[in-house]
């Protein structure tokens, strides 16, 4: 089993850390003041989506497993059957034509499977995760 760690792009390492520094600042006067009822639900709040934001940072990577490219964006998961793969395109931009989007970075790969499904993901090494992927299905287009 190989395992590709996504590439981190700094427009994204910098919108993660503004994200986090906002979601601890809304969070330090609730707990300053007089806990209240109210304090408690931001707490709570706060806490979840810090934890869900510090998760897909340090836990988005994708794996090669026999036939199956596994793939884990902090909670959120899921599974591609390799030779069901047709073609991998080279993208670069903000704007990405896909709904499933476990990457850190704008510049990576959309994976187009199955018969209309796409992913993007955007592993630190391309070319030796696209190399692996075709060793198992020689049959994939790479454009």
């Amino acid at each position: 089993m190989n395992i590709y760690k996504s590439k981190r792009s700094k427009r994204l390492n910098a919108v993660f850390v503004v994200s986090i520094a906002l979601i601890i600042a809304a969070t330090i006067p609730a707990l300053l003041n007089d806990i209240r009822k109210e304090f408690y639900i931001v707490i709570v709040i706060n806490t979840i989506t810090l934890i869900l934001l510090i998760s897909i940072v340090l836990k988005t990577e994708y794996k090669i497993d026999d036939a199956i490219l596994r793939w884990q964006s902090g909670p959120f998961y899921g599974k591609i059957n390799i030779q069901k793969i047709q073609k991998i395109e080279h993208h670069t931009g903000i704007y990405i034509p896909t709904f499933w989007k476990p990457a850190l970075s704008q510049v990576g790969l959309i994976i187009r499977y199955n018969e209309f499904d796409t992913i993007y993901i955007s592993p630190i090494n391309q070319s030796k995760f696209i190399a692996q992927l075709i060793e198992i299905n020689p049959k994939i287009k790479v454009v």
